[in-house]
């Protein structure tokens, strides 16, 4: 400070000294003689005079103290807080003393302890990130040539190759590593490691290598596998899609609804339990989408077709797949929404995921905020924007797939931009009911043509013609095995055959995964469902012995 203004802070605190000394010396004067007087209010005035004036008093005597001692304003003024506040007076151990940059040297230590810590999360940060770059990479390169181990004699299987998508534009996004599938399937035990309830009638069975390595194949998202037990003394085989995304290899997920005419579906409810086994085949199927060749996808499922939906999705945002998400599903209720839950923590999670459901009807004690009824044209065009410009899978029951069909179709959604799996039994076309046969002629077929030949019954008679008819139930003759049998109107091939032991391996039995290929040799079929021949196949004469059903006689190379 200059001295002029050490004079006069000098000059006012020895005033307020001398002002705060001759104040509470009054006031200390009032204080007795009200006390005399027993006047307490004048006691409690003059108690109050002398706080002031004792205040006045160390107001200047602080000021002189701080003067001599040649203080700086700011300690000062520390000093006054930390008496006002009851506070120690402040010390400066030698451990306190400035160090570098004038910071003390406790606070350069803490520091420096805090830096090292932050660059250790960050090194351990990178390395993991690394290792998931690493993990994602060899999963994506594994190939037919993978080093595992099969169970018996692997059966060729054609590769699940996706359908044509949309075509994409210049700006679309570049495509995340994909997944890859065997080409050839794999057979074998897997064991159960877990079972949830997603719902009451809907479980989720986990399955694992026997010795805990990672799972013996690879596959793609939507795909499915084939099971196979001896229930009741009969063996069955049925087809679940994986729900687990191929991005998590130490185990593989299916999720089946009990039906109550469902052989296998009532089996694994109700006699398979943690840590049995059950017979394995696959991976198999063509309803498949990686994330490449699409800058977005509409998932439109009905019911528990929703499974192979869900392995999508979390395939996609396991690799934190960068297009939009569409996800638009039909329940029965409220309580049947499978996978309700994840799908609620996965949107928050996900701003590109888009949920749209609709139900049929709310269950009894549970809230619902979302559609109600059928799923209608106009609630698809809200839950998906410009849908007639996107790829999309359909899977649920056939009625439903044909509804769904329909409104696309009438949203101009091109028919090669749509991929189809139906759940349940696909319902085969049965052709119209042949006339009913004519009497029994009383000659044989070949008295009567013998007639024909030597004129005796003219070309055109009833009973030739009756006779041409034939029989009302067509015969199905298998050339390899040497075999034939009446086919009814109302079966395929594939029940026929199973039905005198000729062997034609099935697995999905509702048109879709193409392992009950056969050639047709000679005659005509009808097949409700054959998204599972391609064009070659039909020109071929391919056909898919679970949906085959004919008239007329018929011929397979079986």
């Amino acid at each position: 400070m200059t001295p002029e203004a050490r004079v006069k802070i000098e000059a006012e605190a020895r005033d307020r000294i001398s002002t705060g000394n001759a104040a509470l010396v009054q006031a200390y004067d009032d204080y007795h003689r009200a006390m005399m007087n027993n006047d307490i209010a004048a006691m409690s005035a003059a108690a109050s005079r002398q706080r002031a004036a004792l205040a006045e008093l160390e107001s200047g005597t602080a000021a002189l103290r701080a003067l001599a001692e040649s203080q700086a304003p700011r300690q000062v003024a520390l000093t006054w807080f930390r008496s006002q506040m009851n506070l120690a007076p402040a010390t400066v151990s030698a451990a306190d003393a400035a160090g570098p940059f004038g910071l003390s040297w406790f606070h350069l230590i803490s520091m420096t302890v805090v830096t090292l810590f932050a660059l250790t999360l960050a090194a351990l940060a990178a390395s993991r990130h690394r290792r998931s770059i690493a993990l994602v990479s060899r999963l994506t390169r594994a190939g037919p040539a993978a080093a595992v181990r099969t169970v018996g004699q692997p059966t060729a299987a054609p590769p699940a190759v996706p359908s044509p998508a949309v075509p994409k534009p210049a700006d679309a996004i570049s495509s995340p590593p994909l997944a890859r599938a065997n080409s050839s399937t794999w057979s074998g035990a897997m064991r159960v490691a877990a079972i949830h309830r997603e719902t009451p009638h809907v479980k989720t069975f986990r399955l694992v290598a026997p010795e805990g390595n990672p799972i013996p194949f690879t596959f793609v998202p939507g795909q499915f596998l084939t099971f196979s037990a001896k229930v009741d003394g009969k063996t069955i085989r049925r087809s679940y899609s994986i729900a687990s995304p191929p991005t998590r290899t130490s185990y593989v997920e299916i999720t089946v609804k009990r039906e109550d005419e469902g052989e296998f579906s009532r089996y694994l409810h109700d006699r398979i339990f943690v840590g049995d086994t059950l017979q394995v085949r696959g991976p198999s199927g063509a309803f498949t989408f990686d994330g490449g060749n699409a800058d977005s996808i509409v998932l439109i499922a009905g019911g528990v077709g929703i499974t192979p939906m869900m392995c999508v999705i979390r395939y996609l945002t396991d690799l934190t797949w960068p297009g939009e998400i569409f996800l638009v599903c039909a329940v029965r209720n409220t309580e049947e929404f499978i996978f309700r839950e994840e799908l609620e923590y996965l949107q928050r999670r996900w701003p590109k995921l888009h949920v749209a459901a609709a139900v049929a009807a709310r269950s009894e004690g549970t809230a619902w905020m979302g559609l109600e009824g059928q799923l209608s044209k106009d609630a698809i065009v809200h839950a998906v924007p410009g849908i007639e410009r996107r790829r999309i899978h359909l899977c649920g029951p056939p009625p439903m797939m044909d509804a769904i069909r329909r409104i696309l179709a009438e949203l101009g959604v091109p028919p090669d931009q749509i991929k189809t799996e139906a759940f349940g039994p696909a319902v085969g076309l049965v052709p119209p009911p042949r006339p009913s046969p004519a009497p029994p002629l009383p000659v044989s077929v070949t008295e009567l043509l013998h007639k024909v030949e030597t004129g005796a019954v003219p070309p055109g008679a009833p009973e030739v013609r009756e006779a041409e008819a034939g029989p009302a139930t067509a015969t199905l003759s298998f050339a390899r095995s040497g075999k034939a049998a009446p086919l009814p109107p109302d079966k395929t091939v594939l029940e026929v055959a199973e039905s005198i032991g000729v062997p034609i391996d099935y697995s999905c039995r509702v048109g879709t995964c193409g392992i009950c290929k056969t050639n047709l040799l000679a005659g005509q079929v009808t097949m409700e469902v054959q998204d599972a021949l391609t064009d070659e196949d039909k020109a071929s004469g391919t056909i898919l012995a679970c949906q085959a059903r004919s008239l007329g006689n018929v011929t397979v190379d079986a």
